[in-house]
């Protein structure tokens, strides 16, 4: 059997990524998804040491993702890994044709580690204003949901927004530079439907075959 096919999806912060990432893997016949947000550790510095990385020029291959890369090579390989987003394991779908990876991810092929494992990238052109805006709704949403929790997702929100222009938006807008250009397909600002009938046109015929 050919080794498991790798398709990336890629977005600024708040573009739909892992909602997008998610619906693909359904289709996909129960593809795994490995998620960069659950190897990632830059979210951890603190803001002097994003803004020295910056200056020195923000060098992808500093980004610490540990275990990301290597994960990501067992299961091409067949081997099974743990789901450290949701717990459980991950595997390789094998319900016929050739298997699948979904790997959602803010790097695309500019990281070292992962973007040489990638078969077909997925970039996710939304401006930065509506990503933000999408962002932003993922506190309120939070909010509405558990009101308990409602005065440390303000405190949250406040931190990330008075970062934004200092320190995430220049982030973001690398990102878009250095990640975008690398892209197979690129997809303007559309519905979950409309992204994931583009993607799937683009496929080879020979993956695990589409549910309905």
């Amino acid at each position: 059997m050919s080794a498991p096919f790798v398709l990336a999806v890629a977005g600024p912060p708040g573009s739909g990524k892992t909602t997008l990432s998610r619906a693909l893997a359904e289709r996909l016949g129960g593809a795994p998804v490995l998620s960069y947000d659950a190897y990632e550790e830059i979210t951890g510095w603190p803001p002097e040491r994003v803004a020295e990385w910056l200056r020195r020029g923000a060098a992808l291959d500093e980004v610490p993702v540990p275990g990301l890369a290597e994960d990501l090579a067992r299961l091409r390989r067949g081997e099974p890994v743990p789901d450290r987003e949701r717990g459980g394991i991950l595997r390789p779908s094998r319900r016929g044709g050739r298997p699948v990876i979904v790997l959602d991810t803010l790097l695309g092929r500019a990281h070292p580690g992962t973007g040489a494992q990638i078969d077909h990238l997925v970039w996710l052109d939304l401006p930065l204003d509506v990503a933000l805006a999408r962002k932003l709704r993922s506190f309120t949403g939070e909010a509405r949901q558990d009101p308990a929790a409602a005065p440390a997702l303000l405190g949250a929100l406040d931190a990330y927004l008075g970062r934004y222009d200092s320190l995430l938006h220049p982030t973001y807008a690398l990102q878009r530079a250095r990640i975008r250009p690398g892209a197979d397909r690129i997809l303007a600002a559309g519905t979950l439907a409309e992204y994931l009938a583009a993607i799937l046109s683009d496929l080879p015929d020979a993956l695990t075959p589409r549910t309905a």
